[in-house]
């Protein structure tokens, strides 16, 4: 039996499911539950809320299939860690054929992914079950057919020369070895709307396995069409359909633009739902400049990154502090420079690790020679400001952090005495984040600024390709509890239609 859960924006559909993951667990095994999510961190979730409802469960070994697809399958097929490229061969392999690859962890520490627009768009063929030649012909990536062939084939035979398998090799193999999938009474699917159409053929082999199978998504959502995800998979796969029929997050004026916007995506499941009571707002600006963003919480949004580039100096020209990508405008190390200088001042002391920041970051005329590597320093001691100035070179502590701390640019210090003018605390969350609408997916905000500018490549593909800028501009207005304000893009040709 399938159930296909559909959630728009702010209905609770992770909490569905973890209300749903809770009643299974009145009468089923958690070893005979599987929960796949998009990342670890979410399965992980779902494992957490039931150890704590149940707490004489064991979150290391009573939830085997509580992960990604992916860790699904490094599991079932056995394969070692040392199996798989990793960094180092990545970047053999870019020596090797002349690339320039760049690498990132993908929340599981056995998967490495590269970033290189070749290997993207042979990863994006692979996984969409396309014919290489076949995508190349319809990608438009400008480069030639013979190299972007070598490439292929050259990766191909670094991965067998080396006996190593890539993240996309583990699912291609499970889905050729069904038999090694476990056998579930519950298979729980989340994101549903994201996965590529070598993801569905493992998820229909999954629910082939399972008693009672859940599949949980928003095809209104479907914002990664770009990069694999087949949205069509989730709409055609047979099963009784529940829509969650009410928002917690989306005030009434804004779920009113919201219907208008989503009433333009022609290939969709159609759904109601209710927004909160609260009325909310929905302003137009001319510029971005024109909105205060100095109270409140906010998310600023753009449908690419170059186009919040600007933004980061207005907020920085403000001295508000903001995250952007996941990262405080004031990075960590300089944060921990500052907060250890002024507790050293005060006559507190800090860990070695601190200790290592204020000097990295110190004038020259605040350390003597030769102390500057702090070789004598022991990691698991903390320090005074005397400590330092008998031991370990530092000079004094008179000078104020701005004063002292003349490895940190001007012109960041310049931004830290803004924030801090502000009364702001710097360790405090920022209030301000700051991210393209892809990357806010499933996040809120009381306030969302989204620029409605769009790249050239996204303005023109309205023509061919409507309903994916229909369903980006949808997530990015529904991210918003109370207020959205919008700035009319510079040119009419080159925008969200709205």
């Amino acid at each position: 039996m399938i159930t296909k859960v559909f959630g728009p924006p702010g209905t609770g559909k992770t909490t569905y499911l973890l209300n749903r993951v809770e009643q299974e667990l009145e009468t089923v095994h958690p070893s005979r539950i599987g929960y796949f999510s998009f990342t670890r961190k979410a399965a992980n979730e779902a494992r957490d809320r039931a150890v704590a409802k149940f707490p004489h469960l064991n979150p290391d070994t009573d939830f085997p299939w509580f992960r990604t697809l992916h860790s699904l399958a490094y599991r079932c097929l056995g394969v070692k860690a040392q199996e798989m490229l990793g960094p180092k061969e990545y970047a053999e392999f870019a020596r090797q054929v002349g690339l320039e690859i760049s690498v990132s962890s993908d929340g599981d520490e056995f998967i490495t992914r590269a970033d290189n627009v070749i290997l993207n768009a042979i990863n994006i063929a692979r996984i969409r079950g396309q014919d290489l030649h076949t995508y190349y012909n319809r990608s438009n990536l400008g480069i030639e057919w013979f190299h972007f062939e070598y490439v292929e084939r050259s990766y191909r035979q670094f991965k067998t020369d080396k006996m190593l398998y890539d993240f996309t090799d583990l699912l291609e193999r499970i889905v050729e070895s069904p038999d090694l999938l476990p056998h579930l009474e519950v298979l729980i699917i989340d994101e549903a709307q994201d996965l590529s159409a070598l993801q569905w053929k493992l998820v229909r082999q999954l629910s082939e396995r399972a008693d009672r199978t859940f599949i949980a998504g928003d095809d209104d959502q479907a914002v990664y069409n770009w990069a694999g995800a087949d949205v069509d998979s989730f709409l055609t796969c047979p099963g009784e359909i529940v829509v969650l029929n009410r928002s917690y997050r989306v005030p009434s004026s804004v779920h009113t633009l919201a219907s208008d916007v989503v009433s333009r995506i022609q290939r969709r499941q159609p759904k109601t739902w209710r927004p909160r009571a609260e009325e909310g707002f929905v302003e137009w600006y001319q510029d971005f400049q024109d909105v205060d963003v100095t109270d409140g919480g906010w998310l600023i949004l753009a449908a690419a990154h170059y186009l919040l580039d600007d933004v980061y100096g207005w907020l920085k020209a403000q001295g508000l502090l903001f995250e952007r990508h996941g990262q405080r405008s004031i990075s960590d190390a300089v944060l921990s420079a500052v907060i250890g200088w002024e507790r050293l001042r005060s006559g507190r002391s800090v860990p070695a690790s601190v200790v290592q920041q204020v000097y990295k970051h110190l004038s020259p005329s605040h350390v003597r020679r030769g102390f500057r590597t702090l070789k004598t320093l022991d990691a698991e001691r903390a320090y005074t400001a005397e400590d330092l100035i008998k031991d370990h070179g530092l000079t004094d502590v008179d000078d104020a952090w701005f004063d002292a701390l003349t490895k940190i640019g001007e012109e960041r210090r310049d931004y830290i005495r803004a924030v801090l003018r502000r009364g702001v605390k710097l360790g405090d969350r920022p209030r301000i984040n700051v991210s393209t609408i892809h990357g806010a997916k499933g996040g809120e905000a009381d306030n969302v600024l989204l620029l409605t500018d769009l790249s050239p490549k996204f303005a023109s593909d309205y023509a061919v390709n409507s309903d994916d800028i229909n369903r980006l501009l949808y997530v990015g207005i529904t991210r918003a509890r109370q207020g959205l304000h919008l700035v009319r893009p510079k040119r009419d040709d080159r925008g969200f239609r709205i």
